[in-house]
């Protein structure tokens, strides 16, 4: 009997191609992939189960119910009182982050212009409230804005006012406190933009005739405009968001949302009314966030491209 011989033929494997699969993924992308993950677990899972539990409806006893319904979103927007308080909340962040803005400006513009030997002290100074808790620092901006407070006296005993300021646990009181806060932020961020540009543009201006405003205006601006939208940004944000200086400095008097969602969340124990207006806020700041950067690079200072 004739004897058959099979050969298998098998596919030659391309030495290396584990390695070639990770030359065609970008360098960035394996630099980014731990931070993407840990956004991912922290962020977006968190925001999606926040999102699903704003649709719950609550029962009148309270317990929640899964659904698919708008009943929180209608509320809220159907009720003149938290109309009003997202608003207050958006209105007091643009405050602040404009505050912020100019003082923090001409400070950072002062720490970059500063010697070298200065620099580290000055931004020390700044990022010294940094390192103190913001508790201990709005108990201390209630001392300072009380009716009896070391404004109030200090006011009175050199004949400016006659009565105490309603400063306490009014929106001017906040802002106070916020600005306080949230300046450093601005500081650093406005700081590391400044301190970066080339002094020889603004050198160059000025032998070419232009004067001191002209080259501030032109150049320096503008060139620091990347700074202003970060700093401005975040500033916004955190304020919008911030909880522990509208608590204890606005009180129950200055209604925001951010204060508003821990008392639906902590003591009315209605997590999905909570929920919805998490993310209505998160909404509005995007929005609000979105049309400021879409502004600024359109109107940027005689027609400079920002983006």
């Amino acid at each position: 009997m004739e004897q058959v011989n099979y050969t298998v033929v098998t596919p030659k494997v391309r030495e290396g191609g584990g390695k070639s699969m990770l030359r065609r993924i970008p360098p960035y992308w394996i630099l980014l992939s731990p931070g993407l993950l840990i956004l991912l677990l922290v962020f977006v899972v968190p925001l999606g189960r926040l999102l699903v539990l704003s649709f719950y409806r609550t029962d009148p006893s309270g317990a929640m119910q899964a659904a698919f319904a708008m009943e929180q979103y209608i509320r809220f927007f159907s009720d003149p009182f938290y109309m009003q308080m997202l608003w207050r909340s958006v209105y007091i962040g643009i405050i602040v982050s404009f505050v912020c803005l100019v003082l923090g400006y001409s400070l950072a513009y002062g720490v970059a212009r500063a010697r070298p030997e200065r620099r580290f002290m000055l931004l020390m100074l700044i990022a010294l409230p940094l390192l103190t808790s913001a508790v201990i620092r709005n108990f201390g901006w209630i001392i300072i804005l009380g009716r009896k407070g070391i404004l109030n006296e200090t006011l009175i005993a050199i004949g400016l006012i006659s009565q105490p300021l309603d400063l306490l646990y009014t929106p001017a009181g906040v802002i106070i406190a916020l600005v306080h806060v949230m300046l450093p932020y601005m500081v650093l961020v406005l700081y590391s933009v400044l301190e970066g540009l080339d002094r020889n543009l603004e050198s160059a201006a000025s032998n070419l005739g232009a004067s001191g405003p002209k080259v501030f205006w032109f150049v320096t601006l503008p060139l620091s405009m990347p700074g202003i939208i970060a700093g401005t940004l975040l500033v916004f944000s955190i304020t919008l968001s911030f909880f522990v200086t509208p608590s204890l400095v606005g009180g129950a008097k200055v209604k925001l949302m951010a204060t508003e969602i821990y008392n639906q969340t902590i003591n009315m124990l209605n997590w999905p009314y909570a929920s919805a207006m998490g993310v209505i806020l998160l909404v509005t700041m995007l929005l609000v966030t979105g049309l400021y950067k879409r502004i600024l690079n359109r109107r940027g200072p005689k027609g400079v491209n920002l983006g």
